[in-house]
């Protein structure tokens, strides 16, 4: 009988088990069993799937020393996906708890939010997940609701939560009444008290409230309750690894207030509480960095230092140790040691790009600080090749490399451009033996490079045997009177490293030209026209073979300037590349000292230059600003007596002669809109007559050419075309390097071609040079041809910036850049190869609208873009006019 009662009983029980799994039924035995299996079934693993995802966080998370550490340790969009199948696995349960245990209203079928007691802490769980994956407004959504549906303690969790969710996208100002309510309100839970002052210390520092950030982590060191006793403050606070952080953290705002000395404080705090090597090494190299030089024992830390790169756990830090010795070094004013040692850095870098971009960065300053510009030019591109865009100073880094790179340019320009020269001006024999010596040590420099190449691949076997061996770049000698040549591009201490030498230092690049360039500058071709043939070089006196044979004597002879006309492009190279060289010193670099030199050097060498006046202003100005009145005086009056009646006279005669000048251009813009008023609406017989009186009452002006063409175009319409002939061909006497004069072309050519048609093809234009006539063929091979004023500033900052632009969004297309002169005053780049006219088009359309391309100096006002065939091409060479081509472009490609 008893075995019967307790075979019903337990009958009974598992009845009343099955029924449990109901979730309409709000029972105390019902609520029991849901509530037993959320905790333990669902909340429980879906927690510890949450642990083991943020252990991984902590694990693979990587500091950044040189910037404020995160108060908290949340993942970035790329790592976050290596915690995905944890934090999706703690979603799944929550969600499948949430699912089968919420007990609802039998009658409504809404949550009975009083019945549950582990629902809320499962919404919480899918809120954190969300929060680790990123997904922020996700776990906002969840946090809200449990905010907004839930009674219980764990609605300040949520709070907490939600406050973290609002910094983390850059909303603190959303989070600010949540911490206020936290703060405000008594029944805070014990996990949102512990959790508030770390909460703070976040918003706070994404507010660069940095003291109160340091008083919030002071509070969130002590387990966030000042009050309590110094055994429940042991029991309740952060773990090691946290306060290790926080310290850490407290040490860099008091550098950030330049209170080192409580930043050492704290660094050492950081040590005591011996974490992770990582932080160790970084904290005594934080102590390193700011110890005083002049009161402490400089000598043993330098001996701490030199030991710590013998400890082989440092093996991976010897950057970092270098780097501090180089800093050391130079705030003792010791630039050689510290150059040594920053060079060590660079040596030892391996693992961490941005150490060796800082320790190239310092090598470029120190170099700049000596002005050695060429040196300070080449580290400021290797720092540029691995610093972060998110660097504080890189905007103000990338400029610097610019301005040294085109400051380099000039440099270049000059010392090839003498090369060639003196190599010109040897007899024939001498310039053919020289070549041929030339040619003979390339080839002994190929063939070491060879056997070093295939000496390292028998010792380690990584080498492609297929690689070809390095050759040396293309170029002619630089020649010192008297002295040894060299050929100037052609580097002789380049060294051939083998491949792991190479990814050490360079990483895996791409086998490329300029690979070492962090933004590729132009390899440019010939400066002569491209269009130039053989037969055009020969009437310029001697002929030479073109070739591509680069162990040919008629390779190294064909940038050689042996014509008369050559040698003058090539000295008008260098007096522009040596005035631009002399403005960068002044301008941008603010040395005095070199620009001066090269002014002078300038006008020296080419007494008659084309910038003699302005280089003796240039002068006048630098001489008066350092205090040198003699040399001031002397350029002084040598304005004044050479040049009497120019600009730069009246301004030494006259102080305010531009303050005033500048009050008459507004009265004279003034009086120009007048005019163009009257111009627009075809009040041809006032326009007239204001612009002769602009003549007489401004005299020449800045308008003066506007003027000039409103009036020829007004005297067409009150005498006819042949008056408007004439006076537009006046227009282009007058001003031939205005815009204007390309406008008054246009409109003559038109003219010309309605007197004769006979002459004229269908789109208007003249053929009166039958072999110079323009043919239409869209589907054939088109180039893009960009056309701008001869400034070498200009035309080099766009070919650089261009080179750029096509490897970003052509990079398949293999296009290929050259650039010459075009006429007297232009240059012309030349874009080539597109498929077809299409093609070319939609190029151009989209290099517009690049606001990378046209940007600083480089104006697209200043710029011609067309799409021109290979036919149409040596055609518009043989012009060098831009509206002799531009009538055609308009008509048929527009």
């Amino acid at each position: 009988m008893k075995h019967i009662k307790l075979h019903i009983i337990a009958c009974l029980a598992l009845l009343i088990l099955l029924s449990g799994c109901k979730t309409n039924k709000n029972t105390f035995i019902h609520r029991g069993y849901h509530n037993l299996t959320a905790r333990y079934n669902g909340y429980y693993y879906a927690t510890e799937s949450i642990k083991e995802g943020e252990e991984k966080i902590r694990t693979n998370y990587k500091y950044d020393y040189d910037r404020l550490l995160p108060v908290y340790l949340v993942p970035n969009n790329e790592t976050a996906k290596a915690t995905f199948p944890e934090f999706d696995k703690a979603i799944k349960k929550s969600s499948n708890c949430i699912t089968r245990h919420t007990i609802k209203d039998k009658k409504k079928g809404t949550e009975i939010t009083t019945a549950g007691r582990w629902i809320d802490n499962n919404w919480n769980v899918i809120g954190i997940s969300h929060f680790y994956k990123r997904e922020f407004f996700s776990g906002i959504e969840a946090f809200e609701y449990v905010i907004r549906s839930y009674k219980s303690k764990d609605k300040y969790k949520a709070l907490i939560w939600l406050a973290r969710s609002y910094n983390e996208i850059g909303a603190p100002s959303q989070a600010e009444p949540i911490i206020s309510l936290l703060k405000e309100d008594k029944k805070t839970s014990k996990y949102a008290k512990k959790q508030l002052p770390a909460l703070q210390a976040d918003y706070y520092m994404k507010r660069g409230m940095y003291k109160e950030a340091e008083d919030a982590l002071l509070a969130a060191l002590k387990g966030g309750d000042a009050k309590k006793s110094k055994l429940l403050t042991i029991l309740t606070r952060p773990s090691k690894k946290t306060r290790a952080r926080y310290n850490f953290i407290l040490g860099q705002l008091a550098e950030e207030k330049k209170d080192n000395r409580k930043a050492i404080q704290y660094y050492k705090k950081v040590i005591d509480l011996k974490p992770d090597y990582e932080f160790v090494f970084n904290a005594k190299i934080k102590q390193a960095r700011l110890f005083d030089i002049k009161s402490g024992n400089i000598a043993k830390l330098k001996r701490e230092l030199l030991k710590m790169t013998r400890d082989v756990k440092n093996t991976e830090y010897l950057d970092v140790i270098y780097y501090t010795l180089g800093e050391i070094f130079e705030r003792e004013k010791n630039e050689a040691e510290a150059i040594a040692n920053y060079k060590l850095s660079v040596k030892n870098s391996t693992q961490n790009p941005k150490q060796k971009a800082l320790s190239y960065l310092k090598l470029g300053e120190i170099s700049f600080e000596q002005a050695n510009y060429t040196a300070s030019g080449s580290y400021y591109d290797s720092t540029m090749i691995t610093l972060p865009k998110d660097y504080k100073d890189y905007t103000i880094i990338s400029k610097r490399k610019e301005t040294l790179e085109t400051l380099i340019g000039y440099i270049r320009t000059i010392q090839r451009e003498d090369s060639l020269q003196r190599i010109a001006k040897m007899s024939e024999s001498d310039r053919t033996r020289f070549i041929n010596k030339m040619i003979t040590k390339i080839e002994e420099e190929e063939e070491r490079k060879k056997e070093e190449a295939e000496a390292l691949q028998s010792q380690n076997g990584t080498l492609n045997p297929n690689a070809p061996a390095p050759i040396a770049n293309n170029g002619l000698p630089t020649v010192s009177n008297g002295q040894k040549g060299e050929w100037y591009f052609y580097n002789q201490t380049t060294l051939s490293f083998g491949l792991n030498d190479f990814i050490k230092k360079w990483g895996n690049r791409k086998l490329e030209d300029n690979w070492r360039r962090s933004q590729k500058a132009l390899t440019f071709e010939n400066q002569t026209n491209p269009n130039d043939s053989v037969a055009d070089v020969a009437t310029e006196g001697t002929k030479i073979k073109n070739t591509n044979n680069k162990k040919s004597v008629d390779y190294y002879l064909a940038d050689l300037p042996l014509t008369d006309s050559l040698l003058k492009r090539s000295d008008k190279r260098i007096v522009d590349a040596y005035y631009n060289l002399a403005s960068t010193y002044k301008e941008e670099l603010n040395n005095n000292k070199k620009a001066i030199a090269t002014f002078e050097e300038l006008n020296n060498r080419y007494s008659d230059n084309k910038y003699k006046l302005s280089t003796y202003f240039q002068l006048y100005r630098i001489f008066t600003s350092v205090k040198n009145q003699s040399q001031a005086d002397y350029y002084k009056n040598k304005i004044l007596n050479e040049y009497p009646n120019s600009e730069y006279a009246q301004i030494i005669k006259n102080p305010k002669y531009i303050s005033d000048k500048a009050a008459q251009k507004g009265e004279v813009e003034l009086f120009y809109n007048d005019v163009y008023n009257d111009y627009s609406i075809s009040n041809y017989s006032a326009a007239y007559n204001k612009c002769n009186e602009a003549d007489a009452k401004f005299g020449k002006n800045d308008f003066s050419p506007k003027f000039a063409f409103i009036r020829a175009i007004s005297i067409g319409k009150l005498k006819g075309v042949d008056s408007l002939d004439a006076a537009l061909k006046m227009v282009q006497v007058l001003y031939p390097k205005d815009d204007v004069s390309k406008e008054a072309q246009n409109i003559i050519e038109l003219i010309y071609n309605s007197k004769h048609p006979s002459e004229a093809t269908g789109n208007g234009t003249s053929t009166i040079n039958k072999t110079d006539t323009f043919s239409l063929d869209l589907n054939s091979q088109h180039f893009v041809i960009a056309i701008c004023p001869d400034d070498a500033a200009i035309a080099n900052a766009f070919k650089s910036a261009l080179a750029d632009y096509n490897n970003n969004f052509y990079g398949n297309a293999n296009l290929s850049i050259t650039s010459s002169l075009f006429g007297a005053a232009d240059q012309i780049t030349n874009i080539k190869t597109f498929k077809n006219a299409q093609e070319a088009i939609e190029y151009i359309d989209n290099l517009k609208k690049d606001k990378t391309v046209f940007s600083g100096k480089v104006k697209i006002e200043m710029f011609t873009i067309m799409a021109i065939s290979a036919d149409n091409l040596p055609k518009l060479f043989r012009k060098k006019q831009v509206s002799y081509y531009k009538p055609f472009f308009d008509d048929h490609y527009k």
